[in-house]
């Protein structure tokens, strides 16, 4: 058997503060007519920084989404930066291809960043982005709603507009539960309902390449239900669930209204009343009761310091759950409109569920894993 050794051979092409672009080899933009959308796709990437590269963007697409949120792979990494270019610039992009596509030009690319060591890579993402014309001129767009108008069905239902693949049937029913539970939801919390875009697939893999991802970081292990909302574009994406997925759908409602919760409150609030990975709360607690268990160098008293259970499970869903349900069960919507009011500090949080529910912090390790025993046993 003969063996042929594949050598991809990157051009490095320019570097801003850090960071570098290259283009594969097999980019002839003097063979393919492709030199257009590639200089305006490393014109955006070199201006470093969110609002300076909004001028190479689809103007409407800046005008919906905002202009730090207009390129929405931005806020799919929490790197907790506001301005997602200036970070790139700390990154190195490689552009692999670049083909024409009806009106548009596919621009697929690859981030990564420096590895630990030799043997290990930090790719982050292998993404698209399209360039084509408005009103007169070549401008950047998202994948989303080109992959929307190609790709996918869509179906509206009340304030939803559900999109899907179109190898999916279609369910009315469960359509309907999300959209009758999206108005209750609303009207209990006093927030208003306006129309939101709904995205789901069946894995992750699948809604990934909705979004324009080939590759993400991250997409390992068992595959679970999983949930994303983007409040600022009111749109919700989700995978394993289908039509039903209350859980985002409260983030969108509730962000814009509610800036001043902790966001464990916000994802309490998310799953006690929405799920989590579509399991009810007393599942996740049940499992992290376990998980506790098994580790009783665990003091939450400080639980805010804790992320992480298990793939299925976080702290923040469990313990965030619990007490929305504590204040819910004592006061009703009223009392959780107050935690989700009560501030955005660790020190706010603390003090919330002192004042609301009568625990001190020092005090909050011993009550929750007594009454976690009582409820699941040891």
């Amino acid at each position: 058997m003969k063996y042929m050794l594949l050598l991809l051979i990157f051009i490095p092409l320019a570097s801003t503060q850090g960071q570098t672009i290259r283009i594969n080899y097999d980019i002839d933009t003097a063979t393919y007519n492709v030199g257009a959308p590639l200089q305006l796709w490393m014109n955006f990437l070199e201006a470093g920084d969110d609002s300076i590269s909004s001028k190479y963007w689809s103007a409407a697409e800046v005008e919906k989404y905002g202009r730090d949120s207009y390129f929405l792979i931005e806020r799919e990494l929490n790197f907790g930066t506001k301005n997602y270019l200036k970070l790139m610039n700390y990154a190195t992009v490689t552009i692999l291809s670049i083909r024409k596509l009806g009106d548009y030009y596919k621009i697929n690319s690859l981030m990564e960043f420096p590895g630990k060591d030799s043997i290990t890579s930090n790719i982050q993402y292998i993404y698209n982005v399209y360039a084509g014309e408005e009103n007169g001129e070549l401008k950047l767009f998202n994948p989303l709603k080109i992959n929307t108008d190609i790709n996918l069905n869509s179906t509206t239902v009340g304030f939803i507009r559900f999109h899907y693949l179109k190898t999916h049937t279609f369910d009315e029913v469960l359509a309907k539960k999300q959209n009758d539970f999206l108005v209750d939801f609303a009207k209990h919390f006093e927030v208003p309902t306006d129309t939101i875009d709904y995205y789901f697939a069946p894995t992750r893999e699948e809604l990934a390449q909705i979004r324009g991802f080939d590759f993400i970081i991250g997409i390992n292990g068992e595959e679970i239900p999983s949930g994303r909302a983007d409040a600022t574009g009111r749109i919700v994406y989700s995978s394993g669930l289908a039509e039903y997925y209350p859980h985002e759908f409260i983030h969108i409602l509730l962000y814009p209204h509610y800036p001043n919760g902790h966001w464990w409150i916000h994802e309490g609030v998310a799953t006690y009343f929405g799920l989590s990975r579509g399991k009810e709360l007393n599942w996740q607690l049940e499992r992290l009761n376990r998980h506790l268990a098994k580790h009783p160098e665990i003091n939450l008293d400080t639980m805010l310091q804790y992320r992480t259970v298990d793939q299925f499970t976080d702290y923040s869903y469990a313990l965030g759950g619990w007490v929305v349900q504590k204040a819910y069960e004592k006061g009703g919507y009223g009392l959780v409109k107050k935690l989700l009011n009560s501030g955005k500090t660790s020190e706010d949080f603390y003090a919330a569920i002192e004042e609301h529910l009568g625990i001190k912090q020092e005090g909050l390790d011993e009550t929750i894993k007594a009454e976690l025993k009582v409820t699941f046993g040891d």
